[in-house]
């Protein structure tokens, strides 16, 4: 096989195999390597160790020589070895030395072989000349002691041939059944002369010379030393790493690289490496088994010059990183590779040795499939950067160096399509141009590369420092002030996607969340929170430890998904938190905390199971067995008990016998009544096979997005939701508000159809998403069409929904100066985001509905009584005093949120618009039958589209009186005659409890008829009957009114008041400003 360097070879033999892995890369990367100077060292040869071995008898070092055993054994065998006591060597024990028992905990942080920390080992040394007898009469004295020893390890300073000894070894094992090893003195010469363990023969046994320069340790070693020791300590307490292996793995590599930077003796670097491969496989992430095994070979060819090793034991690892989907675990074999091919250019193995072409073709068909795959962007970009390293080792080999200007071309292609990815390791492409540029030469492709780099780091440079000012005005903004928030990070977060940003990236994101939730916009939040936690698990995979700051993050994931209801949510991020709580290294105070969150969260869920409907409440029949499977038991008793199975809880002792029902009933009234209620109430999302109805609201319009019960459709709807969102975030500081009260938005999935379409109707306020069935949200080739998509439904609902005061403005600053496509992208990748954190793309209730659960069919259903909590977050109310009229003209209030916002309209004002109003019109009928006010219009099918939305709304007879019709008589400044009428939605005291502002759509008009005839006969008559028709009237040129008897509305409430008796804040107070408007007719 390959070929370990050996110091002593000559000239001419090092000048053919040229230089040496270690001396290469100590120049390459320094800084990997010690930095002492005037290290101790030892002066020894291998002859002068061999004669003082020879005359140990002769000068009387018997029990020198048998503590040089010992201490070599400890260094080379186990560390765990005890000496014995008396006369001669083993005294009355028969044993030189022995390995002390190790617990199970300890055995696992141990450094050495394996099997000495959980057996029984005897040492026997001895310096006689007859060896093999020696070693007989030793190994029987042993086996009379009657201990139970699981080997026997003979050291001799004396030579014995290797067939003698093992001849030798063969007879004992038959003999007594335990295996025997003896070790001679070639052994120990070659682990002290070349193990570089000579300071163990200078201590021990007086022989070599002790270099006495000063000790300079270099600034990087003495913090090497420190965090080593600090490990050290770590791993070596049982109890420090209770539960969690994942991190315990990563101390123990991190501990062989400290050791290994430290240039420590090399078994020691071994066994260090060897007890971190042994962790990774006990507990450790498949990335850190792979890196832990991947290091040690790293090492043995950079640090040891062993090639053999490396090659002995590449097709084992490779097939375990070929069992991979990520790119950039097959970095690793790719680096291995890349390190046998210069072994071959420079002579020290053949290409047949290294099975190059064998294994370079395993790898490249392996990332080829990967840099297939357009759904992962990022992977299939660093698969083809691997692939193109590959093709340039065999290049190399095949000696054809003009192929490598293709090469170079295609690196600069990659760089196109690593634009825009986040993750994109760029440090890792520098490094390695950098290192391809001592076999590029002065090839241009190469120049062109190098100069294709320098821009590409350019401008992501300039995009992120740009983004970190953004970042740093937001950090200063106090919270209150969301919405500058939300301009600011919402521009730089794309920017910041960047793996050399990540921290302020990760700042920024929970920066956004926050504010998002504070507007009320809790799925743009959601969609924020999520990419966070991406974002920590993105590093988390590739430090072998998740941040901690991802048991925040998720903490505020589960409020969030209390808040819109979605249950498969919160359970996924209580699993989170569990896991976090039973894995992460937390101190015993933050576990505490943790703890109680988790509590806290599982009573507002418990309190929000208690205040569902029935019909919400049998949608949840088969969670139970789950939340017990969770530990969340208070929510289980909620749930249970809710569906009527209090017996079952009294069976299980989940109700302790001693508490009567009526106790329970008070226990759970209270949890019931929690004043949490009223946030995380509403209909449930559950993402399973039933219709549901993601909504929203912005700017007070309610928007609602009905899915088809699936997966998919959920996806689509709460992904569409919350783009809407975040366009609309800082509309609240903006000049234009909506005139309508809700948006109904329908999805169908189509079959003949290449991209989604959306289009909405204005006089129905009804939208339309046409989906194309293999049209993939997910996919990565399909986000800049989803991107567009989100942005064009945003801006035709912004065209048709709101009144904007200067829109050129407006969308200038929307686009521009907040960049709100930015908004956009970070909501249209949240699906892949929550994938990264969960591995699917949406949490259904389906997935928590496993195999041995069982249904509980709702039963009759306890009746808890509500009680009244006092709201320490309820806004004060004036007194009388403060709220009557001021004489000046209402402020309004500053509004924060957008669910504090309301709108009341049952004006379509498209319809309006179009239809062309032109007064009132008035008529009678038989003496029983109610008089009717019509409304004239000169667009029939607007006309009618207006009183269908009504009727469609209120019926033929408006019951609740939602369409409320004033008429104010008596204007100032006005004939007696003249009158307005205003057409508005009614208002009530209670919508100005739910929102700070209610903004009421209106229509008026002044009517300036020559008397007053028509509309008393009207108002005579309704008087009379209590009863009016509202319908629609078209005007034919000079002719009678088109009454439009089929729309009539039968209508019980009019509201006629002259203008002095309205008050300062009235509603109708607007319509005395329509008596200026131009005159306009009534018809009788």
């Amino acid at each position: 096989m390959g070929r370990k360097l050996n110091p002593t070879e000559n000239a001419d033999d090092e000048l053919r195999l040229g230089i040496t892995p270690s001396q290469f890369m100590r120049q390459l990367r320094p800084e990997y390597y010690s930095d002492t100077s005037d290290r101790s060292s030892y002066v020894l040869d291998g002859p002068t160790l061999s004669f003082q071995l020879d005359t140990i008898t002769d000068r009387n070092q018997t029990q020198d020589f048998e503590l040089f055993c010992r201490k070599l054994c400890e260094r080379v065998i186990c560390p765990n070895l005890r000496p014995q006591t008396g006369p001669e060597g083993g005294g009355d024990s028969k044993v030189d030395s022995e390995t002390y028992p190790v617990s199970d905990q300890i055995s696992q942080t141990y450094i050495g072989d394996l099997k000495a920390a959980r057996e029984r080992w005897a040492f026997a040394f001895s310096a006689k000349k007859a060896w093999a007898e020696k070693v007989r009469k030793d190994v029987q004295g042993i086996i009379g002691t009657g201990r139970k020893y699981d080997r026997i390890v003979c050291v001799t300073s004396r030579p014995a041939r290797s067939k003698a000894r093992a001849q030798l070894e063969d007879e004992l094992l038959a003999a007594h059944g335990i295996p025997v090893t003896i070790h001679d003195r070639s052994w120990i010469t070659k682990e002290i002369i070349e193990g570089d363990r000579k300071d163990i023969a200078y201590n021990y046994l007086g022989v070599g010379q002790e270099n006495t320069d000063r000790l300079r340790l270099g600034p990087t070693d003495y913090s090497r030393t420190q965090q080593l020791a600090d490990a050290e300590a770590a791993l070596s307490d049982p109890e420090a790493f209770a539960g969690l292996e994942i991190q315990r793995a990563s101390e123990a590599l991190i501990a062989a690289k400290l050791s290994r930077g430290l240039e420590r003796p090399r078994t020691e670097i071994d066994g260090q490496f060897l007890r971190a491969i042994r962790f990774a496989k006990d507990g450790g992430t498949f990335r850190q088994q792979l890196e832990a095994r991947y290091e040690y070979l790293w090492t043995a060819i950079w640090w040891f010059d062993d090639l053999s090793l490396a090659n002995e034991s590449y097709d084992d690892f490779a097939a375990l990183a070929l069992k991979s989907d990520s790119a950039k675990n097959l970095e690793f074999p790719c680096n291995l590779m890349q390190a046998f091919t210069s072994a071959v250019i420079h002579g020290h193995l053949t290409r047949e040795e290294v099975k190059f072409d064998e294994r370079t073709s395993a790898l490249v068909a392996a990332l080829e499939e990967m840099s297939a795959n357009r759904d992962r962007p990022n992977n299939r970009v660093e698969a083809r950067i691997s692939v193109l390293m590959l093709k340039m080792n065999i290049e190399l080999m095949n000696q054809n160096p003009s192929a490598l200007a293709d090469i170079w071309k295609s690196f600069s292609e990659v760089l196109v399509d690593a634009r825009g990815l986040g993750e994109f390791d760029a440090e890792r492409f520098i490094k390695l141009v950098d290192v391809t540029g001592m076999v590029a030469g002065t090839d241009p492709s190469y120049g062109q590369l190098v100069e294709d780099l320098a821009a590409f780091v350019s401008e992501r440079k300039s995009e992120g420092e740009g983004a970190l000012i953004l970042l740093s005005r937001a950090r200063r903004l106090d919270p209150s002030k969301h919405f500058e928030i939300i301009r600011l990070v919402g521009k730089a977060v794309v920017q910041l996607t960047k793996r050399e940003y990540v921290d302020s990236l990760i700042e920024g994101l929970h920066l956004l969340t926050i504010a998002y939730r504070s507007a009320g916009l809790l799925w743009a939040a959601r969609a924020s929170c999520i990419f966070v936690a991406a974002s920590l698990a993105i590093e988390g995979e590739e430090e072998s430890e998740l941040p901690i700051t991802f048991i925040p993050t998720m903490n505020v994931f589960a409020w969030i998904a209390l808040e819109l209801r979605c249950i498969p949510d919160f359970l996924n991020a209580i699993l989170m938190l569990k896991g976090a709580l039973r894995a992460m290294p937390l101190a015993d105070e933050s576990k505490e905390k943790l703890y109680n969150e988790i509590r806290e969260l599982e009573y507002a869920f418990a309190c929000q199971i208690l205040n569902l409907d029935d019909r919400q409440l049998a949608r949840l029949n088969v969670l139970p067995d789950a939340l017990e499977g969770l530990g969340l038991m208070m929510a289980r008793t909620a749930l249970l008990d809710s569906l009527g199975h209090r017996d079952l809880l009294r069976t299980d002792g989940s109700l302790p016998p001693e508490e009567t029902d009526e106790d329970v009933d008070r226990m759970l009234s209270i949890l019931m009544s929690q004043p949490v209620a009223r946030s995380i109430a509403g209909p449930l999302t559950l993402n399973d096979d039933s219709s549901e109805v993601i909504s929203t609201s912005i700017m007070g319009m309610r928007i609602e997005v009905e899915t088809l019960g699936s997966e998919t459709s959920s996806l689509i709807a709460q992904t569409l939701v919350g783009s809407l969102e975040a366009f609309f975030a800082t509309a609240l500081d903006a000049d234009l508000v909506p005139h309508t009260e809700r948006l109904d938005i329908s999805l169908q999935f189509v079959e003949n159809a290449n991209l989604p379409a959306f289009t909405i109707d204005p006089s129905t306020m009804k939208g339309k998403l046409l989906w194309p069935y293999q049209f993939s949200l997910t996919s990565f080739d399909s986000q800049r069409a989803v991107q567009d998509l989100l942005v064009d439904v945003a801006s035709r609902i912004l065209a048709v929904a709101f009144l904007i005061r200067r829109p050129k403005e407006f969308v200038e600053q929307l686009f521009v100066g907040e960049a709100v496509m930015n908004r956009a992208t970070m909501i249209a990748v949240s699906p892949n985001s929550y994938h990264r954190v969960l591995s699917e793309y949406i949490g259904s209730l389906k997935s928590w509905d496993r195999e041995g659960h069982q249904t509980y069919q709702a039963r009759k259903r306890p009746q808890l009584t509500r009680i009244e909590f006092p709201d320490d977050d309820a806004p004060e109310t004036l007194d009388e005093k403060e709220h009557g009229e001021t004489g000046g003209a209402p402020q309004r209030p500053e509004i924060k949120d957008h669910r504090k916002l309301g709108i009341k309209s049952i004006i379509d004002v498209h319809s309006w618009d179009a239809a062309g109003w032109r007064g009132a019109a008035y008529a009678e009928f038989d003496p029983g039958v109610p008089p009717a006010m019509a409304l004239m219009f000169e667009n029939r099918e607007a006309a009618r589209s207006i009183f269908e939305r009504w009727i469609e709304r209120v019926g033929d007879e408006d019951k609740d009186e939602l369409v409320r019709i004033s008429i104010i008589r008596n204007l100032p400044e006005q004939p007696p005659s003249h009158y307005t009428v205003m057409i508005t939605a009614k208002s009530e005291k209670q919508d100005f409890q739910l929102q700070d502002t209610v903004i009421l759509a209106a229509r008026m008009m002044t009517m300036q008829p020559n008397n007053d005839v028509n509309l008393e006969r009207f108002l005579k008559s309704f008087g009379r009957l209590k009863a009016y028709f509202l319908m629609p009237a078209i005007l034919a040129g000079s002719g009678p009114p088109d009454m439009l008897t089929d729309l009539r509305i039968l209508k019980r409430e009019l509201v006629v008041r002259n203008a002095d008796e309205v008050g300062e804040h009235d509603v109708d107070r607007m319509a005395l400003r329509a008596h200026l408007a131009p005159p306009r007719r009534d018809k009788g």
